[in-house]
C-alpha cells in the first residue's frame, strides 16, 4: 500500500483493528498493485455497466492533458466516487489523486491499480448511509452505520446517538450547501470518531479503514479546487442512475 497515503490517515484507526485483520487487508490492497490482469478485467466489467455520460473510463494515461480543477470537474469526480459503491460485483478503485484524471471535452478517469473488493454488506452500508444523509432519512442513516459495523445492536441508545452525531458532523453541511473540501477537516473528523471508539472500546470494521484511505485520496484532489462543490447534486445523479428501485 502507498505509504504516502497511509501517513495521511489517522493512526488511531489501526489501534481499533486487530493485527490479523490489518495484515490481511493490507496484503490484499498491496497485491492489487501487482496484478495488472485483474485491473484490466475490472475495467472491462466496469465499462459494461458504466452510466456516467460525462465521464470516460480510460485504460492508460499516455498523451494525456492536465485536469481542469473546476467545481464542475469536482462534481464529476464525486460521481465517479459514488458510482463505485453501486457496482456491488466489482472491486473499488481506491486512488483518486489527480493523476487518475485528465480533462478534454469530458473528464477522463484512469482507474488506479490500487483496488479492493468490499463485502456486499459493506457496500450496501455505504449506499444506505449516503442515502440516509442526503435524503434526510434518519432511519436509513442509522441502518447504514449498522451495516458498516459502526453501530451494534448491543449498544445503548445514548451510544448509538453519539455515533450518529459524530458521523453527521463528519458529513458537514453537504446536504444544505456546496462544500469546500479540506483534508485537514477530514482528518479532524476521523480523529474525533476514532477517539470515541477507543474510549468506548468499539472495534472498527477493517473495511472502513480501506474506505478511509479512498476518502483521503479523494480529498487530496478536491481540496485543490478553489470553489465549493455541489456534493448533494452529484450523489442524487448517481443514485438516480444506479440505485435499484
Amino acid at each position: 500500500m502507498d505509504k504516502e497515503i497511509l501517513k495521511l490517515f489517522p493512526k488511531k484507526a489501526f489501534k481499533l483493528i486487530s493485527l490479523k485483520d490489518s495484515i490481511r487487508i493490507g496484503s490484499l490492497v498491496t497485491k492489487s498493485l501487482l496484478d495488472s490482469l485483474a485491473r484490466e478485467d475490472l475495467m472491462i466489467e466496469r465499462q459494461k455497466a458504466w452510466r456516467l455520460l460525462d465521464v470516460v473510463i480510460t485504460p492508460t494515461d499516455k498523451t494525456r492533458s492536465a485536469i481542469d480543477l473546476t467545481a464542475q470537474e469536482g462534481e464529476k469526480i464525486l460521481k465517479v466516487y459514488f458510482s463505485q459503491f453501486y457496482q456491488e460485483d466489482l472491486a473499488v478503485h481506491l486512488d483518486f489523486r489527480t493523476n487518475s484524471f485528465y480533462s478534454d471535452q469530458k473528464l477522463h478517469w484512469i482507474p488506479s491499480k490500487l483496488h479492493f473488493k468490499f463485502s456486499p454488506n459493506f457496500l450496501k452500508g455505504v449506499q444506505t448511509l449516503y442515502r440516509g444523509f442526503y435524503y434526510e432519512n434518519r432511519e436509513d442513516f442509522s441502518k447504514g452505520l449498522e451495516l458498516l459495523g459502526m453501530i451494534k445492536a448491543s449498544m445503548n441508545s445514548e451510544k448509538k446517538d453519539k455515533i450518529m452525531a459524530l458521523f453527521m458532523d463528519h458529513f458537514g453541511e453537504g446536504r444544505s450547501s456546496p462544500v469546500n473540501f479540506s483534508l485537514q477537516n477530514l482528518q479532524k473528523s476521523f480523529n474525533s470518531i476514532f477517539t470515541f471508539f477507543l474510549q468506548e472500546d468499539i472495534e472498527l470494521n477493517p473495511e472502513f479503514a480501506v474506505l478511509g484511505i479512498n476518502l483521503v485520496t479523494l480529498y487530496l484532489t478536491l481540496e485543490q479546487i478553489p470553489f465549493a462543490i455541489n456534493v448533494k447534486r452529484a450523489f442524487f445523479e448517481v443514485d438516480k442512475l444506479y440505485a435499484t428501485k
